[in-house]
């Protein structure tokens, strides 16, 4: 085998090899995280599968669930579809209060409540989003990408190391 040969053989396998973990990780994040443990609660235990998603995001980011001040519920008029969302307060471990935004939604489709959209709030790196020159706009690129990065990574710690009860 020729030099060429192997250097293209290396980075096809290395292309294949990202292409898995790009897929591994589009599958973790679309399909399997938002249902993950969530398939026990019907459409009316609204409530309590938003606390149990709200539980795992505070332990996932160090912070302990309190309650929500405040949680609304939506069901649409034609359709199954349902909708919850709602601010979850949060103690951290300085004894400061956060809140966590919670957002999830009854699928149809798997029958089950999904997480579409969950975070904690006001955290100290929202205030450079607003800044009119600081960071450049290459900067908040990065900046966007890497809360995309935090979000998968609490999510994967919220799967790898669940909150016991």
């Amino acid at each position: 085998m020729s030099l060429r040969r192997g250097i293209g053989l290396s980075a096809a396998g290395l292309a294949c090899l990202a292409a898995l973990a790009a897929g591994l990780l589009i599958w973790f994040g679309a399909w399997y995280f938002p249902a993950w443990k969530l398939e026990g609660f019907s459409k009316d235990q609204y409530r309590e599968a938003a606390v149990f998603a709200a539980k795992g995001l505070a332990h996932a980011e160090g912070l302990v669930f309190e309650d929500f001040d405040f949680l609304k519920y939506r069901q649409v008029q034609r359709g199954s579809e349902a909708y919850v969302w709602g601010s979850a307060r949060c103690r951290a471990a300085d004894g400061g209060t956060e809140f966590a935004w919670i957002y999830l939604e009854w699928s149809r489709k798997r029958g089950q409540w999904l997480r579409n959209y969950s975070l904690v709030l006001a955290t100290p790196d929202d205030e450079y989003f607003y800044t009119r020159t600081l960071p450049s706009q290459w900067g908040r690129a990065r900046m966007a990408i890497d809360r995309l990065m935090h979000q998968l990574e609490r999510n994967v710690r919220e799967v790898l190391h669940p909150l016991s009860e």
